[in-house]
């Protein structure tokens, strides 16, 4: 009898772990503003990106057939998404912003994982003086699981627009179906409105408050990881990545989402 009784306290455990392995999704994400590839090859870029094995990857000043002159001779007419992509082996989604020196400028998205749908937002842009800013997503296919993973870049400016923009982001995000993971450079600090109301309060941080920014003396954090819900969200493991391949240090992160 006894011995029953603990076959049947094994086979449970057993089949618990296994259902908590099923509903918990792991994932590598990153984020890095690659300075339009200014002070780095795209083969660099990508070798160091490759290097930390993500899943994904949120982009920022990501330029297309663009013409910098000086500032960046060895990119001229270079498509930095399509050429990332194929230099990490990985999938690549483009975003443009603007129009700029004969090509675009704008962000973009590696994914390990295939697409279901690709969307492009325009966000708040109160001040057409300035420059138009957006928010690219994703919806990928993780085996069984769906998630939507987006990169965006805000106004670095004014705070009401990024107030207005952080605002957006979240009331898009709102009561959506699927884990959301969103990664970007929000050109302000963790203590502005714009972060610790909008975003702070209603997603759930997925990095530390290391600083990001200048690569070579970091004295800012503008780059950051969220997720929604806020919560069910772990992380594995963070770093602030130290590298002068762009002005901005990436952030890669580990996370895990228990579903139920």
């Amino acid at each position: 009898m006894k011995a029953f009784k603990y076959l049947l306290i094994v086979v449970f455990l057993y089949q618990f772990g296994n259902v908590y392995a099923q509903d918990t999704l792991r994932i590598k994400v990153m984020t890095y503003n690659i300075r339009f590839g200014e002070l780095a090859s795209l083969e660099e870029l990508a070798s160091h990106i490759k290097s930390f094995n993500p899943d994904f990857v949120a982009l920022q000043e990501i330029d297309c057939k663009t013409d910098r002159g000086e500032r960046a001779p060895h990119q001229i007419g270079r498509d930095y998404i399509s050429e990332l992509a194929y230099f990490t082996k990985m999938f690549g989604v483009y975003g443009k912003t603007i129009d700029y020196k004969g090509g675009y400028y704008g962000i973009g998205i590696l994914s390990r994982y295939p697409y279901i749908d690709t969307k492009k937002t325009f966000l708040p842009w109160p001040d057409k003086a300035h420059e138009r800013r957006a928010l690219l997503e994703g919806l990928f296919e993780i085996g069984e699981d769906t998630i939507c993973f987006a990169s965006t870049h805000l106004d670095y400016q004014l705070p009401k627009t990024r107030e207005a923009q952080t605002a957006f982001i979240t009331e898009h995000f709102n009561d959506y179906r699927y884990p959301v993971v969103l990664g970007g450079d929000f050109n302000t600090a963790p203590s502005s409105k714009e972060i610790k109301y909008n975003m702070l309060e209603n997603w759930f941080l997925a990095t530390d408050y290391g600083f990001t920014v200048p690569a070579w003396n970091p004295k800012r954090k503008i780059d950051y990881i969220f997720a929604r819900p806020k919560q069910g969200w772990k992380i594995v493991r963070t770093q602030t990545v130290q590298s002068v391949l762009s002005d901005h240090l990436p952030i890669v992160t580990e996370l895990e989402y228990v579903k139920y």
